[in-house]
């Protein structure tokens, strides 16, 4: 199928999952994850009406974005090393994986220097994996008091990837940790911290992640089909 057909069934998955969650539709926003895929596609995704993508490495969003239009919406979701923030620059709408005390430096330094201010989500490892980055649920609360000594970082929210081998029920429960630490720590004022977002679900489970109270879905092969190199 061609990527604008891919584009209208993930749109109507989205709506359908919504609509079965008490929710709006309109609360949720797709990110179109375009990572490993060539411009190309992205410009059809754009002719589509898609507006929003995500890169997972910096170098691939360095290639890709003056490539396409201006109104586009560029979101980080990879790992992101320190020695790649000087890279960024305030056409990244959101930084997805902020998930340690370097990164969380890194950033500050170079928004200082560059007066930039960050907008990012800490990433958990609500699945506890040991493969996966992330803090854990318990380090989440102290890590915010360290956020709100910066005066160049903004917190939206929050995001998580579920386990690979898990099932389904197992991965509505990553989720929906997710959502109860974000619930519990909305309740504190903290500054420089809004968590209104909530990052999570993928092709295989965007679905149980709009339920459990996504506001962001990254979707990459459902749109592009399999990745290109």
């Amino acid at each position: 199928m061609r990527i604008d057909d891919n584009l209208k069934q993930i749109y109507q998955r989205i709506f359908a999952a919504a609509q079965n969650s008490g929710r709006h539709p309109e609360q949720i926003k797709l990110l179109a994850v375009s990572k490993m895929m060539p411009a190309e596609a992205v410009k059809e995704a754009y002719e589509a009406g898609q507006r929003v993508f995500a890169e997972n490495r910096v170098q691939e969003w360095m290639e890709k974005h003056p490539l396409l239009p201006h109104d586009c919406e560029w979101h980080l979701i990879g790992r992101l090393q320190t020695n790649k923030v000087k890279y960024l620059n305030n056409q990244i709408a959101l930084i997805h994986s902020l998930d340690r005390l370097s990164l969380l430096t890194a950033l500050e330094e170079q928004g200082a220097k560059r007066n930039i201010i960050w907008p990012v989500l800490i990433q958990v490892n609500t699945a506890r994996d040991p493969n996966k980055a992330g803090l854990m649920p318990q380090e989440v609360e102290d890590f915010l008091d360290a956020v709100a000594d910066c005066q160049h970082i903004r917190v939206h929210g929050l995001m998580t990837i579920g386990a690979l081998e898990a099932t389904s029920e197992e991965t509505r429960m990553f989720f929906r940790e997710l959502r109860q630490i974000r619930d519990l720590l909305q309740t504190k004022e903290i500054p420089q911290v809004k968590l209104t977002e909530l990052s999570m679900g993928m092709s295989r489970d965007f679905e149980l992640a709009i339920a459990e109270g996504a506001t962001m879905v990254r979707i990459g092969r459902r749109i592009f089909g399999e990745r290109h190199y």
